[in-house]
């Protein structure tokens, strides 16, 4: 290991001073040699380690074996922490060009990576083996470069999004024929989302496409990453669905949204009666709170009595329960991605927050 050592110093050396250049012929060669697996020529590792332990060896002849064992042992360690730097380095980069993130496990620390809310994954190969799960830590590494690399193809593809909408969609600001279909991935709790939605109104976006949403609630190994995201989740694709079955869809005043849009618009950027932002009172209402404020915003938008006591009874129901799950699935299986918000629009599929000079440009 001592001449593939060599050969890396040698070859940042020739860099800069041509002295170092006549020595890097025969560093390759022996470099090339021991990476083949075949014996390296001893002259070129033994010039290295004389050159070393020559000033040892007239002053305490007695040390330079020990010492020559030591830099063989520090030549190891060198040489396998070159090995896992290059590896950490090709499977981060493969992961922010497949998941927009260098990290897996957690994507919003990638400080790469566009902002956004994670989805939490399965433990990592560090979290595994700080357990002292030798084996599951390597299994899941494995496993985990291996579903990278199987998710390359869908990054080259070019995305669909009429493939993703929901069941009974609704489209920000309502649908216009002509107009290409984007799908965004959001999570009501996630302060990216709500981002989002503002870059959307600044950039004009909706002037060139139609916006509608899958609503996905980000689960963590102790429940829901934000507490009443699956209440507003239910509640959301159970207005969908009865606005499907109504002869005639209610608008939100004085506009032409859908109340399921009303509600988001009143989530993501409005406030509550003491000022608070509305998504961070939300993200810390309990779920009676949670569910009266919902009602509030529904009847803002238009709803009867009649309206919210349909909702309720389809917010619970099989079918609401359904259409989440099929979601899930297509977040996590089909789409796979690790980021809330993405967006799918203009052929691509973006993960993290996108900027309004972004948006702008998609069409």
């Amino acid at each position: 290991m001592v001449c593939i050592v060599a050969f890396v110093v040698v070859l940042l050396g020739s860099a800069v001073s041509a002295r170092y250049r006549r020595l890097l012929r025969r560093a390759w060669g022996c470099t090339w040699r021991r990476v083949t697996f075949r014996a390296c020529d001893t002259t070129f590792r033994d010039d290295v380690k004389s050159s070393i332990l020559a000033p040892l060896a007239t002053r305490a002849p007695r040390l330079v074996r020990p010492a020559s064992i030591a830099i063989e042992v520090v030549a190891w360690l060198l040489v396998l922490s070159m090995i896992l730097s290059v590896y950490l380095l090709g499977r981060s980069g493969l992961n922010l060009y497949v998941y927009g993130t260098c990290d897996k496990q957690s994507a919003q620390s990638c400080s790469l990576a566009a902002e956004m809310c994670s989805i939490d994954t399965a433990p990592g190969f560090a979290e595994l083996l700080g357990r002292g799960d030798v084996i599951g830590a390597v299994g899941a590494e494995v496993s985990s470069l291996a579903e990278t690399i199987a998710a390359v193809p869908s990054r080259l593809r070019t995305w669909d999004a009429a493939d993703f909408t929901p069941v009974a969609p609704t489209y920000l600001g309502g649908y216009r024929a002509g107009l290409p279909t984007a799908v965004e991935i959001m999570d009501p709790g996630c302060r990216f989302c709500a981002q989002l939605l503002e870059n959307v109104h600044a950039s004009g976006f909706t002037e060139a496409n139609n916006l509608t949403y899958l609503v996905y609630p980000i689960e963590s190994e102790t429940g829901p990453r934000f507490a009443n995201s699956p209440l507003v989740a239910r509640v959301l694709t159970a207005v969908r669905l009865h606005e499907q079955d109504r002869a005639a869809p209610v608008a939100a005043a004085a506009s032409v949204q859908t109340p399921d849009w009303f509600v988001i618009e009143r989530l993501f950027t409005g406030t509550v009666a003491d000022g608070t932002a509305a998504q961070t009172w939300m993200n810390a209402a309990d779920p009676v709170a949670a569910q009266r404020q919902l009602d509030a915003w529904l009847v803002e938008a238009g709803y009867t009595p009649d309206d919210l006591a349909a909702v309720h009874a389809l917010a619970d129901s099989p079918a609401v329960a359904a259409e989440l799950e099929r979601v899930r699935d297509v977040v996590e299986n089909d789409i796979r991605t690790l980021a809330i918000p993405s967006l799918i629009a203009g052929g691509s599929l973006r993960s993290g927050l996108v900027d309004v000079d972004t948006l702008r440009g998609i069409r």
